[in-house]
């Protein structure tokens, strides 16, 4: 609680005050203080102390004109001294209801280097996404087996091989028609296709025409 006001000379000017102490700050010269329990008269830096400070304070200005400035409140003020550093040991708690929304209009670019290994334990699996082709090795196999398939009633089969990595067929040259592979593709007589596929592979045609094959094994 604090008093400060320009004040002319033999001015006289009122405020309430609650506390136990009324401290002159500044003033001309001197300032009459007075009290529903008494009457001082103080210069700059001097104070009143009373337990039992309340009610209505009369300020006069005994000085020159001039502001007059008067600290009020509990305990004993100690002005602080030019340079003199305050310690604060507790702030109180603050609580903080809501904030202002907050919109980002960009964010800068981040590049990545370099990514750290990844480790996959046994049974884990990782999902890849891309919008753009993935280069990627081709399996190589341990052996080789080799076998000719001849079309009979129309059809001729090659079976399911967990154990392989790719396989090479081809449309033997002396076939007097084209070999279909599943629901359309075709070799002619001499062509060759390879395909990557561990899975079974169904295979129609004229009967007697035969399909020369290489299973690639892990």
């Amino acid at each position: 609680m604090s008093f400060k006001q320009h004040m002319q000379p033999r001015q006289r000017s009122q405020f309430q005050v609650v506390g136990e102490f009324i401290y002159v700050e500044s003033c001309s010269d001197t300032v009459l203080i007075q009290t529903e329990r008494g009457e001082y008269r103080l210069k700059p830096g001097a104070q009143v102390l009373d337990s039992q400070l309340s009610g209505r304070v009369t300020v006069e200005n005994l000085g020159e004109a001039g502001n007059v400035e008067i600290i009020c409140g509990f305990g004993q003020y100690i002005p602080p001294q030019d340079g003199q550093t305050v310690t604060v040991s507790q702030m109180p708690p603050v609580a903080v209801e809501s904030l202002p929304a907050v919109t980002v209009k960009a964010l800068p670019s981040v590049a990545v280097e370099a990514l750290p290994k990844v480790q996959l334990e046994t049974g884990q699996m990782v999902r890849v996404y891309a919008t753009t082709a993935l280069l990627t090795k081709p399996v190589g196999g341990a052996t080789v087996e080799t076998s000719v398939l001849t079309i009979t009633s129309g059809q001729a089969e090659l079976l399911a091989n967990s154990s392989r990595c790719h396989v090479l067929l081809k449309a033997s040259a002396s076939n007097t028609d084209v070999i279909t592979i599943g629901n359309g593709f075709t070799l002619s007589p001499g062509e060759k296709q390879q395909i990557d596929t561990f899975g079974g592979l169904m295979f129609s045609g004229t009967d007697n025409n035969t399909i020369e094959i290489i299973e690639v094994i892990r």
